[in-house]
């Protein structure tokens, strides 16, 4: 059987090598994971594919045909659709607009935006979003529910000539319904003969999901073979030699006193008021469903939310600080590592050196005009070194490195500031194997010396490996919080559908 799409001796180098020598062969219908850690050259890859990158050398048939897209309109001519991590949407444009970009039914005097509204309401239905009017405009959304329009554009293409569907990591985002809901619809699409390249981290769900996996390490495949004959471990090892995620044991750890005290907090965006507190030395996890109001909570915390009420209090030395605004927080060493790293974490265009410092210029020497920039750039490497970030130095810009090393700069930034108080929306979104250990020892690092860290994440796994208790929140209520050795799956699953009894509850 001709393969869907067939690549050969495919090369790419920027500044050093990226690809070498690749060759893939993804069969008609076939789901096909791709797997790499962060900087593997998996991103690089797929833009070859959908005609967002010219390769070097080495060439690419599609069903047979030779094919050399030399732009994305190119490849979206050839049916390659593309779902990328990197959201390629317009935030002053509705849902709708944005889901049909590429494909506005059209009419005589112009776009037939009633056939617009009525085609987006089936795409949005298909992956999750019925909730949602598909005249709200995109900013309004969270970034969970901007990933499934990404994938609702991706699936915005006719079926008929939709041949290969990339999908780059489709489910950083989403909740366990959600992606199982995103599952169900590829592995319909695949049945009918559409081909997929699944690339992602998360390892259980490419292999029960992907018909075939290829390993990228370092530019090169390592190893292609059926997802039936592999395990997460043997991915692992192909990929970096780790193993799988250290989890804490279940006995329940010691804590110091009360750092961080939240008293019958709301906001508009979170309007049920919430209580709850954090010790020294504590790791507290935030769980719930999309929409449950996990970035919310941190937000309002931090003092970002519009209307807030309620008391956020510090406890340090016997001397309490209450935090009415972000910059009462960072000036009293709150980190926040926000669930968007690329609009609300990174500096973009500027040099990982800054973005590693900026929250603790002071602590370098003092006023801003006595900054020595080696000072700056040895601190930098120490942390670049102690995260393990791959990067050609502290003088390189922040957007040449993988999203996994970007959020371990980010890390690395309330680390140089020294907080002892953390609050992560999703701290190890979009990250490799590697990276994700490197992040979670990091943590447990700083927990161990003391700090107290909230932690949001839609990975159940995460939080009941890294947390000592776990809060969760169902409908933007808090609903149940549970000690270490008390919880397991399920229980936290069914506390997080608590409140949904009788409600729609969006993709799942």
């Amino acid at each position: 059987m001709t393969a869907r799409i067939a690549i050969e001796g495919l090369d790419k180098s920027f500044a050093t090598p990226v690809l070498k020598q690749v060759a893939l062969q993804i069969s008609t219908g076939s789901i096909h994971g791709l797997v790499g850690e962060n900087g593997a050259g998996k991103s690089t890859l797929i833009n070859i594919i959908s005609g967002l990158l010219p390769p070097d050398s080495g060439s690419m048939a599609l069903d047979g045909k030779s094919y050399s897209p030399t732009s994305r309109k190119a490849a979206l001519d050839a049916g390659i659709a593309l779902a990328s991590q990197e959201l390629s949407l317009i935030d002053t444009l509705s849902v709708a607009e944005n889901i049909l970009l590429t494909s506005f039914p059209q009419r005589a005097l112009g776009i037939n935006r009633h056939a617009v509204r009525q085609r987006a309401r089936v795409l949005m239905d298909l992956v999750g979003l019925e909730q949602l009017s598909p005249q709200t405009p995109l900013a309004q959304l969270s970034l969970a529910e901007k990933q499934l329009v990404e994938l609702a554009k991706a699936l915005s293409m006719p079926e008929d000539t939709t041949r290969l569907l990339i999908l780059d990591e489709p489910t950083s985002a989403l909740t366990s319904p959600q992606a199982d809901q995103l599952h169900r619809i590829i592995k319909q699409r695949s049945a009918s003969g559409l081909s997929v390249i699944y690339v992602s981290h998360r390892l259980d769900d490419v292999l029960s999901v992907c018909d075939t996996v290829s390993v990228l390490r370092d530019g090169v495949i390592q190893l292609t073979a059926a997802c039936a004959s592999l395990t997460s471990n043997d991915l692992i090892r192909e990929m970096s030699g780790e193993e799988l995620l250290r989890h804490s044991d279940d006995k329940p750890r010691t804590f110091g006193d009360v750092r961080l005290t939240v008293e019958q907090l709301s906001s508009v965006d979170f309007p049920e008021p919430i209580s709850l507190h954090c010790h020294r030395g504590e790791i507290l996890g935030i769980a719930g469903l999309a929409g449950a109001g996990r970035s919310e909570l941190l937000h309002a915390i931090y003092g970002l939310s519009a209307e807030r009420q309620g008391r956020v209090v510090l406890h340090a030395a016997g001397q309490d600080s209450v935090i009415d605004s972000a910059s009462t927080a960072a000036n009293n060493g709150m980190a926040l590592i926000a669930e968007d790293r690329k609009s609300q974490g990174i500096f973009t265009g500027k040099t990982i050196s800054l973005n590693t410092t900026i929250a603790g210029l002071g602590k370098l020497g003092g006023a801003l005009s006595a900054i020595l920039p080696r000072r700056e750039q040895r601190v930098t490497e120490e942390l670049i070194a102690q995260l393990k970030v791959k990067c050609e130095g502290p003088l390189q810009t922040i957007d040449k490195l993988s999203g996994g090393n970007q959020q371990k700069l980010l890390v690395a930034r309330w680390l140089q500031a020294k907080s002892d108080v953390w609050l992560l929306d999703e701290p190890t979104r979009g990250v490799d194997v590697g990276s994700k250990l490197a992040i979670h020892d990091q943590l447990r690092q700083s927990r161990d010396q003391g700090a107290a860290l909230l932690i949001v994440s839609s990975e159940l796994e995460e939080l009941t490996a890294l947390c000592d208790r776990i809060l969760v929140l169902s409908d933007k209520k808090a609903v149940e919080t549970y000690h270490r050795g008390q919880w397991d799956k399920e229980m936290l699953l069914e506390a997080a559908f608590s409140n949904y009894q009788g409600v729609r509850v969006a993709a799942g």
